[in-house]
């Protein structure tokens, strides 16, 4: 990859640097108790592999692309979080523990892109990520 000079941006090759969340995407947080996570941070070592993410990843990784696991868990939680890829095999270049907590991200380099017609459409949807989160108690 090679970066655009003056730009915070990077032309697209043939490897990627990929972002994926861990929460709802990489892991099944139905099994923790959040109201303890801030207390026990290895509350989160009780999540399961989302089923197919693991091989997903694994391949990515094999192709060369760069993984980078971001979520929006608080610090104090960095190091359970890092022992719940490796325990269960994620392979990945950089965990990130800097995302912001918002019930819907729009971004342009998202999977499905940001065609604002169908943006509209899907946060007008009752099952909309975030309200499925909420009724989970997950955020």
């Amino acid at each position: 990859m090679r970066k655009i000079k003056g730009l915070n941006a990077f032309s697209i090759g043939k490897r990627l640097t990929i972002a994926i969340d861990i929460d709802g995407t990489v892991a099944d947080c139905s099994k923790v108790d959040f109201r303890q996570v801030n207390r026990r941070p290895d509350e989160f070592l009780r999540a399961e592999p989302i089923k197919g993410s693991l091989e997903a990843v694994k391949r990515l990784y094999k192709d060369g692309h760069t993984i980078i696991f971001h979520t929006s868990r608080n610090f104090g939680s960095k190091r359970a979080t890092k022992k719940w890829l490796i325990k269960h095999g994620f392979p990945f270049h950089h965990l990130i523990m800097d995302k912001f907590v918002a019930h819907v991200y729009i971004d342009d380099r998202a999977i499905n892109g940001c065609n604002w017609h169908s943006v509209m459409k899907a946060i007008r949807k009752s099952d909309l990520p975030g309200r499925i989160a909420r009724r989970k108690g997950v955020i």
